[in-house]
């Protein structure tokens, strides 16, 4: 608890010392009257109640009325605790929309579990700032670089393959890691985090070598690239976009989505980020947590709803009107 005048908690003691005089000198009297009408038994026939005792139970009405309605008088507020401080954390999340993402060999399909993930980060707010890109042959940005969460969520649910250009179909990491960066480039943030989030199957018609390389730039600009798996080692058979027919190679063969873990894991730790799957939920909040433990970012805090002063007055009106009862022999009188 918190106090906005705190000078006037010197009250108390003063206000405490009035209460015990005056009960005192109350009970003193009420002995004298004791001896003066002829005994206990007299006076409890005269007066209703008895005198000869002294008012400990409203002695302690007393002195708690007097503490709750003196902190109600210093301002007594709620206690909210401090937020940690953090540090700015940007997060330009890429997502592979080539036609291997419609696969659906990760319920409901691979670029569902994309779209899930972007918007986990973004509820969660675990970052300053957010892009949003999506990339196949080329990379395609969607949302610069912002701190309006909202915007990134409306595009979320429009990362789809359609988008692209048909004869975009193939997948090349390093392009989208040299815009990514690129992008953070061009809107730095002073002391921030950069994070480049390639959300992906792993499949890449660039060649390991030339991912590798684009990663390793990507750190020497100051970024740290973090990759997030979605797929399954027995693949996913595509089909022909807008329908059911298989998706048939030059040879006739159906096509198989295939899924490269191990080169999602070569970029994570030359971008010395971290690999997730996030095939499930659990992938995607530890993901999220890992964000959150970067940034020093805590849960939220919660502030506290009740208002103190009220209660402190309820009850400090509660008590005098108790020590009043006692005072005047009601509850005495109506026991006997």
């Amino acid at each position: 608890m918190t106090f906005t005048r705190p000078e006037l908690l010197g009250l108390a003691p003063t206000l405490c010392l009035v209460v015990v005089l005056a009960l005192l000198s109350q009970w003193r009297r009420g002995v004298r009257l004791v001896d003066a009408y002829g005994g206990p038994a007299a006076a409890l026939r005269l007066i209703g109640r008895r005198l000869e005792r002294f008012p400990a139970v409203r002695l302690l009405a007393g002195l708690i009325a007097v503490a709750c309605l003196v902190g109600v008088a210093a301002g007594v507020t709620p206690e909210v605790p401090e937020e940690a401080p953090t540090t700015p954390v940007d997060v330009m999340i890429a997502v592979d929309v080539s036609h291997s993402m419609t696969g659906t060999d990760v319920e409901p399909s691979r670029i569902s579990r994309a779209q899930r993930l972007v918007e986990e980060v973004i509820v969660a707010g675990v970052a300053d700032r957010v892009a949003l890109s999506m990339f196949a042959d080329w990379s395609y940005r969607l949302v610069p670089l912002t701190d309006d969460g909202e915007v990134v969520s409306f595009f979320a649910p429009w990362i789809v393959p359609d988008l692209v250009n048909t004869r975009d179909q193939g997948t090349s990491l390093s392009a989208l890691i040299d815009d990514a960066v690129g992008a953070w480039d061009e809107r730095a943030q002073p002391d921030a985090i950069p994070i480049v989030l390639v959300v992906s199957d792993g499949e890449t018609h660039d060649g390991a070598e030339a991912v590798i390389a684009s990663t390793r730039a990507a750190v020497d600009a100051g970024a740290i690239v973090w990759t997030a798996g979605v797929g399954t080692s027995a693949g996913a058979p595509l089909t022909l976009t807008g329908s059911t027919a298989p998706l048939l190679d030059g040879s006739g063969s159906p096509v198989v989505a295939g899924y490269d873990e191990g080169l999602l894991r070569q970029v994570a730790d030359a971008g010395r980020g971290a690999f997730y799957e996030i095939d499930g939920d659990d992938g995607i909040a530890s993901l999220v947590a890992d964000l959150r433990t970067l940034s020093g970012r805590t849960d939220p805090i919660i502030e506290p709803t009740g208002d103190p002063a009220s209660w402190l007055v309820l009850v400090g009106l509660l008590l005098l009107l108790l020590d009043a009862l006692f005072d005047t022999g009601l509850a005495l009188r109506r026991r006997s």
